[in-house]
């Protein structure tokens, strides 16, 4: 949860909005959410990211992405997607959210090969959805 709220607060910065889940979500709220988590973690076993997500069918859902703002500019967000990706390899679609202003997620999601496919405002906050469709394989 630390590392969530860490994450999310600088995304709340970089957006301005302080209502993201990620902020006000406390441990009963995660608790009930049916996501398949993983994470990376330092050579001494301290988490450094987590990412969850869910499946249904064909179609992975990248729920969260949170990384500690000591690990920003690590690529341990780029590893976590990565591993999405790798264990999902048979889905036929990926999709994401965040908000539109933050750069750092935007820049991420769009080299990794996702498109803007929408945006909405959610209480005033500009969220841009974003998919991804696998490689054709060789």
């Amino acid at each position: 949860m630390a590392i969530q709220r860490a994450a999310y607060r600088v995304e709340a910065e970089l957006i301005g909005y302080q209502g993201l889940p990620g902020l006000v979500e406390g441990p009963a709220d995660i608790a009930v959410l049916d996501l398949v988590v993983l994470t990376v973690h330092d050579d001494d076993g301290a988490l450094l990211g987590l990412v969850g997500y869910e499946r249904d069918e064909g179609v992975v859902d990248i729920d969260r992405l949170a990384v500690d703002p000591a690990a920003f500019r690590r690529g341990v967000g780029r590893a976590l997607v990565d591993a999405v990706h790798d264990r999902e390899a048979d889905a036929s679609y990926f999709k994401v959210s965040t908000g539109s202003d933050n750069t750092p997620a935007v820049a991420l999601y769009t080299s990794m090969g996702y498109r803007p496919v929408g945006s909405k405002v959610i209480e005033g906050c500009p969220v841009t959805r974003f998919a991804r469709e696998p490689e054709p394989e060789a």
